[in-house]
């Protein structure tokens, strides 16, 4: 689909309203007039973002790179519809029809779970909308969406698994906290973690929860498996970076030194985790990074102009694995 293909001189007034009656209370950026330049001399494409809204500091990074990148100036017209909750798949759906109805050029998914897509990716395929998803996959076959775009959670959970390994060599009690159930980030993350330590001994796993991405339910859920287990926990392994500074209040609350006697490695590398690392109460940090704005920009146009896009394109990250480290990354302004 080429950008002849699509209309873009109903994307004003009529339009709109429309959006603006259906989500209400959603933000979006101004809508160029029709003919109007917005820096390129190009048609306004018209993006669709079914987002995921607050839900931690990753979170919020990586929508804020997402609207800095399609801003008027750079030729777009962004429609920002996050969930009502960060678990509300309804709203979502209901949003994402929306753009369909109100032919959008495009749509950006970031779903809240994985499952009970179908329906509405086929509706965007029928009405030739091509479909990205960021950061989060869906449990639908790739033929209807375009691409994926996202750092690769399965090789970011081994570099977990891997320093671990090094970290205990002899092996250790370990605990996971796990993110929200259903998404396909934590199977992901299970999975690369798991893969890197199958086949060790001495590993012993007590258990895994959610812990909902929160720091609060990290800090409860830590507290419950020290008490259960008489503080014999060596390792634990938080699938984000807030229940992972949680964990390491409750080691703190137990009497027990997070670094010393519970280590505790992180994915996302915020500059909170990356602070709690310089101060050594987190041991490792996984950078999932969320700067790909860029990237979906370059997405958009090639699917617009019917390229044939990779079903997943990979954004890179960094590792840190000691309070240096941590120091060194602050420094530098890796943080988030």
């Amino acid at each position: 689909m080429t950008l002849s293909m699509r209309k873009f001189g109903l994307a004003g007034v009529a339009a709109v309203g429309a959006f603006a009656l259906a989500l209400a209370g959603c933000a979006s950026s101004s809508t160029p007039e029709a003919g109007d330049d917005p820096g390129s001399g190009d048609d306004v494409i018209t993006v669709g973002y079914v987002a995921v809204g607050p839900e931690g500091g990753w979170r919020d990074a990586h929508e804020q790179a997402v609207k800095d990148a399609f801003t008027t100036d750079a030729g777009f017209d962004l429609k920002y519809a996050p969930a009502a909750s960060p678990t509300d798949q309804k709203s979502q759906i209901d949003a994402f029809t929306t753009f369909v109805n109100d032919e959008v050029d495009v749509i950006l998914l970031t779903a809240t779970e994985a499952s009970g897509w179908d329906d509405s990716l086929k509706l965007a395929q029928e009405a030739e909308i091509p479909v990205i998803l960021l950061d989060r996959g869906v449990d639908s076959s790739d033929d209807l969406y375009a691409t994926r775009i996202a750092p690769d959670n399965v090789t970011v959970a081994k570099a977990v698994g891997e320093w671990a390994l090094s970290a205990f060599p002899d092996g250790a009690n370990y605990y996971v906290l796990e993110g929200v159930p259903g998404l396909s980030v934590v199977n992901e993350r299970n999975q690369g973690f798991e893969e890197a330590i199958a086949g060790a001994s001495g590993w012993n796993k007590i258990g895994a929860q959610t812990a909902n991405w929160s720091a609060d339910e990290g800090k409860s859920v830590t507290e419950t498996v020290l008490k259960a287990n008489n503080n014999d926990v060596q390792f634990i392994f938080a699938q984000n970076d807030e229940m992972g500074i949680g964990a390491a209040q409750a080691v703190k609350d137990a009497g027990l030194t997070p670094g010393t006697d519970v280590k505790i490695a992180t994915i996302d590398g915020t500059q909170g985790a990356l602070e709690a690392l310089a101060a050594g109460e987190l041991s490792f940090v996984a950078q999932y990074n969320p700067f790909f704005g860029d990237i979906a920009v370059d997405a958009v146009k090639k699917a617009l102009a019917g390229e044939t896009l990779e079903k997943t394109i990979i954004v890179d990250g960094e590792t840190f694995d000691s309070a240096e480290a941590g120091q060194a990354a602050i420094d530098a302004g890796k943080g988030f």
